[in-house]
C-alpha cells in the first residue's frame, strides 16, 4: 500500500516536470521561430531600417556670429551657460560626509554668482531641509543656478564636498546657448532677438540673419566595433562676425528719442535712420511698432526699407532736378494762385498761403504743393516720361542693397512713354508725384538722396555692414560706394541746401514749416512731409504719416537723418518727427559729437575762482581739493537726487547735465546760453513723472 502511494506521488511529480518541459520547449520553439523570421525572412526589411537609421543625418547648429559696433565693441554675442543642479538621491550622495563640510560649502556658494543669489544661511537651510528627508524623497534636481558660466562651473567643482569623488558625480550641468547684449538695454530694441531655432526674429538679428546664422552641418550615426556613435559628416560653418557701422552712443540717443516720442504720440509705428554724410555709414537705425501682446513699442518690421508715400519730402528732389536742368533757380519767382486745376483733375491746393509770387526757396520753405506742381508741370507737362527719366538718372529707382532684408525699390504711377499717345492720367500723376503723392519710396531712399544734396551732389550708398569676419580673419570688406558719383552738380546741391535751411530758418513770417526746430546750438536744415495714409479697400483716410528729413550742422553737414511716424496723435511733422531729429542733434552736440568745442571752461578762466564741487562724500572732497591745491570751494547739495525726484544739475556743464537728466528719464527739450547750468526747469527735487521735459539755462 505504501509502495503504491509512493509510486503515485512520483508519477505526479514526473507529470509536472513533463508539463514544465513542454512549456519551455514551446517557448524555445517560438523564440527560434521568431529568430528565424527576423534574421532570415524579414532580414531585408530590418537591414533597410537599420541602414536608414545610420544614413539619416541630424543637423548640427552652427555658432551664430557676433554683431559688432563700428568701434569693434560687441553688441550681441552667443554665450554658453549651464543650468546646474545636484542629484541628492544619487547612491553617491552621502549626507554624513557633507554634514561637517556644509558650513564651508554654503559660504563658498554665497561668494559665487548664482541665479538666484542666496546667502550662506539660506543655502544651509535648503540643504538641511533636503538632508533630513528620506532618501526616496530627496530632490534629484536641487537647483544651484539657472545660469552659470563655464568658469563658474569649474569653480563650483572645487568647493567643499563637491571636489570629492562622490561630490563630483552628483553635479548635473545642462548647457544653454544664450544671446547676450553686453550694453544691456542700450540699443537693445534695434539689436533685436533670436528664437529657439537660433534665427533672428527682430532688429539687426533678423535683418542680418543670413550672414549671422551660418550654414548647418550634418552628423550621422555610424556602426563602430563596440557601439553606434555619432559622426560629423559635414562640418557646420559658423556665421560671420559682422562689423556694422552702428555707433552705440548715437544709436542709444536716437532710439531713446524715438521711443519717448512714440509713448507720447501713440503712433502705429515709427522709424528713424541717421547716417554719416560723407561715407553713408548708418550710425543708428530704429524701427518701433505697437505690440498689443507686449503692450509696448517693440522692434518688428523694418519700416525704414519699405516703400511708402512720404509726402512733401519728395519736393526737394523734384526742385533739385528742375534747378539742375536750368529751368529755375532758388530766387526765381513763381506765380501760384489759390489753387491749381490741371489736366481736368481735382485742383491742387495748399494748406496755408505763402503769398502770390513766392520764390522757389519760399515754395520749398512753405511746402507749397501748387508751386511745386506748377514748376514741374510747366517743364515736363508735355513729356511726363522725361521726369521719370531724370529720376532714373539721379539713381532714385536704384536698389540700395544695404544688407537689410525686405528692402523695396521706389515706385511711381505711370508717366507714359514717347512711343505712346499722350494720356491725361500721365499728366495728373506727374502733377501729384512731384510733391509726394503717386510715388512710393523707402525712408532710407529719401534720406540717401537728401544726403546727396548735403554731400555736394555725391549720392553715396547707405552702408550698414562694414566688414565680415570669421575666426578672427577678415573675410570681406565693404568699402564706401556710390549710387551716382554726382547725382547733382555741387552748385545745384549748394542751392538746394540753402532752400532746405529756409524750411527751418526763413525769417519771412508764415513761410517756414519747421520754425520750432530753431535752437542756439545746432543749425538744422531739412524738409517736413505729411501724407494721408491709404488703406486697402478704403482709400485715403484722415490719418497722416509725418516725416522730417534733414541734415546737421548746416554749414558743414556731418549727419543726415530721417524720422517717420505713422498716424501720431499730433498731425505735425515738425512737432513730432522734427523734434526727434532736433533732440538727437542737441544731445550729440552736448556730447561733443558734432566737432563742437567742449562746454567746459578753459583752465585760465578758473585761475582765480573757487571750484564748484558736486555732491560727494567728505573723503572724496578732501582728495579732490588736495589734487587741485584749492583753499576754498563751494559745494552743490544733493537736493533732488533722491529716487522719484528731478536731480540737481545746477553748476554742471551741459554734457554732464543732459546725461544726468537722461539717466532719470528726463528729456531736455530746450537749452539756452553757454557755460554752466544756472537755472533748471523743473527745479531740483520736483516730483519725477514719466515723460518729464526740462529746460536748461546756462551762464558763465
Amino acid at each position: 500500500m505504501e509502495k503504491k502511494k509512493k509510486s503515485k506521488i512520483q508519477q505526479g511529480m514526473l507529470n509536472r516536470y513533463r508539463m514544465i518541459f513542454i512549456i519551455i520547449a514551446l517557448f524555445a520553439i517560438l523564440i527560434a521561430t521568431m529568430l528565424f523570421k527576423t534574421t532570415v525572412v524579414d532580414a531585408p526589411l530590418w537591414n533597410e531600417k537599420a541602414a536608414g537609421t545610420l544614413v539619416s543625418g541630424d543637423s548640427i547648429t552652427p555658432e551664430r556670429g557676433k554683431i559688432l559696433a563700428s568701434d569693434g565693441s560687441i553688441l550681441s554675442v552667443s554665450v554658453r551657460y549651464y543650468m546646474v543642479r545636484l542629484d541628492l538621491r544619487s547612491p553617491n550622495f552621502k549626507p554624513e560626509a557633507i554634514d561637517s563640510l556644509l558650513p564651508r560649502l554654503c559660504s563658498q556658494l554665497e561668494s559665487l554668482h548664482t541665479q538666484p543669489q542666496r546667502t550662506a544661511a539660506q543655502w544651509k537651510a535648503l540643504f538641511d531641509n533636503e538632508i533630513k528627508k528620506e532618501k526616496s524623497n530627496r530632490s534629484r534636481t536641487f537647483l544651484i543656478s539657472k545660469k552659470m558660466t563655464k568658469a563658474e562651473l569649474d569653480t563650483l567643482r572645487t568647493f567643499a564636498y563637491l571636489n570629492s569623488r562622490n561630490g563630483r558625480t552628483i553635479i548635473t550641468a545642462q548647457s544653454l546657448d544664450c544671446r547676450e547684449k553686453p550694453f544691456g538695454r542700450m540699443a537693445a530694441r534695434s539689436i533685436g532677438n533670436i528664437n529657439d531655432l537660433k534665427h533672428g526674429t527682430s532688429g539687426l538679428e533678423k535683418e542680418l540673419d543670413s550672414l549671422l546664422y551660418g550654414k548647418p552641418g550634418v552628423k550621422k550615426k555610424v556602426q563602430l566595433t563596440t557601439a553606434i556613435k555619432e559622426w560629423e559628416d559635414i562640418a557646420a560653418i559658423n556665421g560671420y562676425d559682422i562689423l556694422t557701422t552702428i555707433d552705440v552712443q548715437i544709436q542709444d540717443i536716437l532710439e531713446t528719442e524715438l521711443y519717448n516720442m512714440c509713448v507720447e504720440q501713440e503712433p502705429e509705428w515709427a522709424t528713424a535712420v541717421l547716417m554719416d554724410v560723407k561715407t553713408g555709414d548708418i550710425k543708428a537705425i530704429s524701427n518701433l511698432s505697437w505690440n498689443e501682446t507686449a503692450h509696448d513699442y517693440i522692434e518688428t518690421v523694418n519700416h525704414a526699407v519699405r516703400s511708402w508715400e512720404l509726402g512733401s519730402v519728395m519736393k526737394p528732389i523734384s526742385l533739385a532736378i528742375a534747378i539742375e536742368d536750368g529751368f529755375v533757380h532758388a530766387s526765381t519767382p513763381v506765380t501760384i494762385g489759390a489753387s491749381f486745376p490741371y489736366a481736368q483733375a481735382r485742383p491742387i491746393t495748399d494748406t496755408h498761403s505763402i503769398g502770390a509770387n513766392p520764390t522757389v526757396t519760399e515754395v520749398l520753405a512753405g511746402s507749397s504743393n501748387i508751386g511745386t506742381a506748377r514748376i514741374i508741370t510747366s517743364h515736363y507737362g508735355e513729356k511726363p516720361w522725361e521726369f521719370r527719366k531724370r529720376l532714373e538718372e539721379i539713381g532714385f529707382f536704384e536698389s540700395l542693397n544695404i544688407g537689410i532684408s525686405g528692402e523695396s525699390k521706389p515706385t511711381i504711377q505711370p508717366l507714359g512713354s514717347p512711343d505712346k499717345r499722350m494720356e491725361n492720367p500721365w499728366r495728373i500723376n506727374l502733377s501729384r508725384c512731384c510733391y509726394g503723392y503717386a510715388v512710393q519710396q523707402s525712408p532710407v531712399t529719401n534720406l540717401a538722396i537728401i544726403n546727396a544734396i548735403a554731400n555736394d551732389g555725391k549720392f553715396v550708398r547707405p552702408r550698414l555692414v562694414k566688414e565680415l569676419w570669421r575666426n578672427d580673419s577678415l573675410i570681406k570688406s565693404n568699402p564706401v560706394s556710390y549710387v551716382r558719383k554726382q547725382a547733382f552738380s555741387p552748385k545745384t546741391a549748394s542751392e538746394v541746401r540753402s532752400m532746405l535751411r529756409a524750411v527751418v530758418w526763413s525769417d519771412r513770417k508764415g513761410v517756414p514749416t519747421a520754425p520750432r526746430l530753431q535752437n542756439n546750438f545746432v543749425e538744422i536744415a531739412g524738409k517736413t512731409g505729411t501724407a494721408r495714409i491709404m488703406e486697402p479697400g478704403v482709400g485715403y483716410t484722415n490719418k497722416l504719416r509725418v516725416t522730417f528729413t534733414g541734415f546737421f550742422p548746416y554749414d558743414k553737414p556731418m549727419y543726415s537723418c530721417i524720422v517717420v511716424f505713422n498716424a501720431p496723435r499730433i498731425r505735425s511733422a515738425q512737432l513730432v518727427s522734427g523734434r526727434v531729429l532736433m533732440n538727437t542733434a542737441l544731445k550729440m552736440y552736448a556730447r561733443g559729437m558734432l566737432g563742437n568745442k567742449s562746454d567746459f571752461r578753459k583752465e585760465d578762466d578758473n585761475t582765480h575762482r573757487a571750484p564748484t564741487l558736486m555732491a560727494m562724500s567728505s573723503d572724496k572732497t578732501t582728495r579732490v581739493l588736495s589734487q587741485m591745491k584749492a583753499k576754498s570751494y563751494s559745494q552743490m547739495k544733493s537736493k533732488g537726487n533722491e529716487k522719484g525726484m528731478v536731480p540737481n544739475v545746477l553748476g554742471m556743464g551741459l554734457r554732464d547735465a543732459v546725461a544726468t537728466l537722461e539717466r532719470c528719464g528726463v528729456t531736455v527739450t530746450k537749452i539756452s546760453g553757454s557755460g554752466y547750468v544756472a537755472q533748471q526747469i523743473p527745479a531740483a527735487g520736483s516730483p519725477l513723472r514719466k515723460g518729464t521735459k526740462a529746460t536748461l539755462h546756462l551762464n558763465n
